[in-house]
């Protein structure tokens, strides 16, 4: 098995307190999935969906590119991708556009900063408790 650097350990992390933090903003706002409303009796019962690939670095992190969505709900809107855009530009409004933007610059042209997203991340969650 292959080692592990430390970017890849540090993206891990990041990944791990998005998808935490993504879930749980879920459970606050309706108590479950952000699409069909479904309560669910955990914050783990819950996926995190992407508005913009996770492959796109500059908006991997960033909470605005993520609901929490059943598994169900998730699969959806993946597979009919009219409708997710939808989903996002009713939750997201003027947000969408900019996140649009900012998705499609570079890692490099984003001002990227991998310890500060972990950072950010964790002050999130902490501000949730």
């Amino acid at each position: 098995m292959k080692k592990r650097t430390d970017r890849q350990r540090q993206i891990a992390r990041c990944d791990a307190l998005h998808r935490e933090f993504i879930r749980r903003r879920a459970m606050l706002r309706v108590g479950g999935c952000e699409r069909c409303l479904k309560v669910k009796a955990s914050f783990k019962d819950l996926d995190t969906a992407h508005c913009h690939g996770r492959g796109k670095h500059s908006v991997r992190w960033d909470e605005r590119n993520s609901l929490g969505l059943c598994g169900g709900c998730h699969r959806h809107i993946d597979a009919q991708l009219s409708e997710k855009e939808a989903l996002f530009r009713r939750i997201l409004g003027d947000d969408y556009d900019r996140l649009f933007v900012l998705a499609n610059m570079s890692s490099k042209q984003s001002g990227l900063d991998l310890t500060m997203v972990e950072i950010y991340l964790k002050q999130l969650l902490k501000g949730m408790e």
